[in-house]
C-alpha cells in the first residue's frame, strides 16, 4: 500500500503542491507579457485574445471531460499527464517567435495549458473524496484550493526579478522545469489507481452517468451558487490592482505591493473555513455543517466588501477587502466537498460541473466590471458584487444537503456511509 494511501495527509500535500505550481504557471504570461508583447510585435489586444480565448475558454470547456477521465483512469495518471502538459505549454511559450507565427504558437500553447490545467481541481477533489475520511474532506479541499492563492501571490515576486535579469523567455523555461519536477514528484508519491465497481461499466454507459450530473437538481443549484461566488472572487483577482490605482490613488509600485496582500491573507485564513465545517460536523451532519459554514463565509465576505469600499482610509480598506477575499475562499472547501459527495461514484465529473460554472462566473465578472465602473463608481460596483455574494449564500438553502452524502463504501471516518439528515 502506498504512503499516500495510508496517510491521506501526504496526498493532500501533493495536491497542494500541484495547486501552487499550477497557478504560478498559469500566471507566468501576465508577468512576461510586458517584455514579450513588444519583442514579438504583439499588441495587448493580441495578448488578451490569447489569454481569454486560448486559455480561459479551453480551461472552462474541459472541466467536465477531464473530471470524467479522472473518474475513469484515476488521479495518478490523469494529473501526472496534466502536469507534463503544463510544462510542455510553458516550454512552447518560451520558444514563441523563434519559428513560425508568434501569435499562433502562444495561442496553441495556452490552449494546451487550459486543457491540461482543467484537470487540476475536479480530479484533485475526486482524489480527496476517495482517499480522505469524510470528517476531514472539507479541510483537505480548503488547503488544496488555498495553495493556489499562494502560487498566485508568489509568481510575480519570483518570476518578475528573473525576467528583469535574464529576459522573458527564461520565465517560461524555468516554469517548464518546475512543472516537470512537480510531475516527477507526483508520479513517484501519488497513490495508484484502484478502480471501483463503476469503472467496469461500458464506456458509453459511464459517459451517460457522468452527463446525468448536468441534470442533477442539487448539483445545478450548488454550481449556480458557485458561479456567483466565483464571480465575486474574480473581481478581486483581475481588478483589485486597478481598484488600487483608479479608486484609491496608489501608484503602480505601491499597487503591486499592496495587491499581493489579499491572496496572502486568503492563503493563511481560508483553510479555517474547512476546519470549522469539519468540526461542526461532529455535532451536525456533514452536509448541514458545510452549508452553514459556506453561508456564513459568503455573508461575511459581502459585509466586509461593503465596509471596505466605504472606509476612507485606504489601508484599512485593503485590510477589510483582504479579509473579504479570505472569507470568500473559506467557502471553497464546503463547495467542493459537497459537490463530490453529490457525485457519488462520479466525483470527478461532479467537480467538473462545479468548476465549469465557477469559471463562467469569472468570465461574467471580468467582462462586467469595466462596464459597471463608470456608471456606478468603485463603491457602487463593489456594493453590487456584495449583493451577489449574499445571493450565492441564499442558494445554499435550496440544496438538499441530506442527499449529498458519500455513497456506500466511501470512507467517512467510520467505515460506514453517513447521511446528512
Amino acid at each position: 500500500m502506498s504512503t499516500a494511501t495510508r496517510r491521506p495527509g501526504v496526498l493532500v500535500a501533493l495536491l497542494a503542491l500541484l495547486s501552487l505550481v499550477g497557478y504560478a504557471l498559469r500566471s507566468n504570461i501576465t508577468i512576461a507579457q510586458e517584455y514579450m508583447a513588444p519583442d514579438l510585435g504583439l499588441t495587448m489586444a493580441d495578448m488578451g485574445s490569447i489569454s481569454a480565448w486560448g486559455f480561459q475558454l479551453a480551461y472552462a470547456l474541459f472541466q467536465l471531460p477531464t473530471g470524467f477521465l479522472g473518474d475513469r483512469f484515476g488521479a495518478r495518471a490523469v494529473l501526472g499527464l496534466a502536469v507534463v502538459g503544463w510544462a510542455l505549454a510553458s516550454f512552447a511559450s518560451g520558444l514563441a517567435g523563434t519559428a513560425g507565427s508568434a501569435f499562433l504558437t502562444l495561442f496553441a500553447a495556452r490552449v494546451l495549458l487550459g486543457v491540461s490545467q482543467a484537470a487540476t481541481y475536479p480530479v484533485g477533489a475526486m482524489a480527496i473524496a476517495q482517499a480522505v475520511p469524510a470528517n476531514r474532506q472539507t479541510t483537505a479541499n480548503s488547503i488544496f484550493i488555498a495553495t493556489s492563492l499562494l502560487g498566485s501571490a508568489l509568481a510575480p515576486l519570483t518570476l518578475a526579478p528573473l525576467m528583469a535579469q535574464t529576459g522573458w523567455r527564461s520565465v517560461f523555461m524555468v516554469s517548464g522545469v518546475v512543472g516537470l519536477v512537480a510531475a516527477v514528484i507526483w508520479f513517484l508519491l501519488a497513490p495508484p489507481h484502484r478502480p471501483g465497481p463503476h469503472a467496469m461499466r461500458p464506456l458509453r454507459e459511464e459517459i451517460l452517468v457522468g452527463l446525468r450530473l448536468l441534470r442533477n437538481r442539487d448539483l445545478v443549484l450548488l454550481s449556480t451558487s458557485y458561479l456567483l461566488h466565483s464571480a465575486v472572487f474574480f473581481v478581486f483577482i483581475f481588478w483589485f490592482f486597478r481598484y488600487l490605482t483608479d479608486g484609491r490613488g496608489f501608484d503602480l509600485l505601491a499597487s503591486g505591493l499592496w495587491g499581493s496582500v489579499p491572496p496572502f491573507v486568503a492563503f493563511l485564513l481560508a483553510p479555517l473555513g474547512g476546519i470549522a465545517a469539519d468540526r461542526l460536523a461532529r455535532r451536525l451532519a456533514p452536509g448541514r455543517a458545510r452549508r452553514r459554514v459556506a453561508m456564513v463565509c459568503l455573508i461575511a465576505a459581502a459585509t466586509l466588501v461593503v465596509v471596505g469600499a466605504n472606509l476612507p482610509n485606504p489601508f484599512l480598506a485593503i485590510g477589510a477587502l483582504s479579509l473579504s477575499v479570505a472569507f470568500i475562499n473559506g467557502a471553497e472547501g464546503s463547495f467542493w466537498a459537497t459537490a463530490t459527495a453529490i457525485g457519488h461514484t462520479n466525483p470527478g465529473a461532479a467537480g467538473g460541473v462545479l468548476n465549469l460554472m465557477g469559471n463562467l462566473g469569472g468570465v461574467i465578472s471580468i467582462w462586467a466590471v469595466p462596464r459597471m465602473r463608470d456608471p456606478l463608481g468603485w463603491t457602487g460596483l463593489l456594493g453590487v458584487w456584495a449583493a451577489v455574494s449574499v445571493v450565492a449564500a441564499l442558494l445554499w438553502l435550496l440544496v438538499r444537503v441530506d442527499r449529498s452524502a458519500p455513497a456506500p463504501g466511501t470512507p467517512d471516518g467510520t467505515g460506514e456511509a453517513r447521511l446528512a439528515a
